[in-house]
């Protein structure tokens, strides 16, 4: 992968054994709540995957500075001895976690809350293909299309990014709060106006097909 020299995003997808997201929870909001902030991984947001492919999933975001960051928090929490002795208890005889992916992503609209502080009930978190050799075309639709389309439905866009490393190249992960359906039909309603638009033109659709998940966020209180 590419050197992150520069602020980034860490994108975490966690494969949950079947039936046990409440002991994932749990583990989150009880005891990695208190063990993360000792090395500095603060995230900006978790969720629990409610649907989209291959759940049960947990996702978290966590904004780094640089890699050197990362790397030496991630080292220091996989040293402590607290980790591992949470780990033992609770994956209670069987792993909690079957496998996790990470994504590396670099801000195409950086990470913002509402301004009113109120988030929204439910965040969509859509990984979505781009068209091969058009970064920028990409950056500026998101920026200029898809950005203003959320905002006119109600909605919120969180955050979008392009994806350095850790799914199929070239992509861009964006996250949007909806306050329900109706905002979420007409938004997309939109974009898929604006693709229609482009293909009829004999444009590249730019936005290609996606992976989407509905998620709720979990609440931490950090220790």
């Amino acid at each position: 992968m590419e050197t992150l020299d520069e602020s980034f995003v860490e994108l975490r997808l966690y494969h949950v054994a079947s039936g046990r997201m409440p002991d994932m929870r749990a583990r989150l909001q009880e005891d990695l709540c208190r063990v993360f902030p000792r090395h500095g991984i603060v995230p900006a947001a978790t969720w629990d995957v409610l649907a989209g492919p291959n759940t049960p999933l947990l996702a978290y975001v966590t904004p780094w500075p640089d890699m050197a960051t990362r790397t030496r928090a991630w080292a220091g929490f996989y040293a402590d001895p607290d980790w591992a002795e949470i780990r033992a208890r609770t994956n209670a005889g069987s792993e909690l976690v079957e496998r996790f992916d990470i994504l590396f992503l670099r801000a195409i609209v950086p990470w913002h809350l509402p301004e009113n502080g109120v988030r929204p009930a439910l965040t969509e978190m859509v990984v979505q293909s781009t068209t091969v050799g058009l970064s920028g075309a990409v950056r500026d639709e998101i920026t200029h299309g898809l950005a203003p389309e959320v905002k006119g439905a109600g909605a919120h866009l969180y955050g979008a990014f392009d994806v350095t490393s850790g799914y199929t190249s070239p992509s861009a992960v964006y996250f949007i709060g909806w306050n329900d359906s109706e905002q979420r039909v007409a938004a997309q309603a939109a974009i898929d106006t604006r693709i229609r638009t482009r293909r009829h033109a004999h444009q590249p659709a730019l936005l290609e097909r996606a992976d989407r998940y509905l998620m709720s966020e979990i609440k931490v209180d950090r220790a």
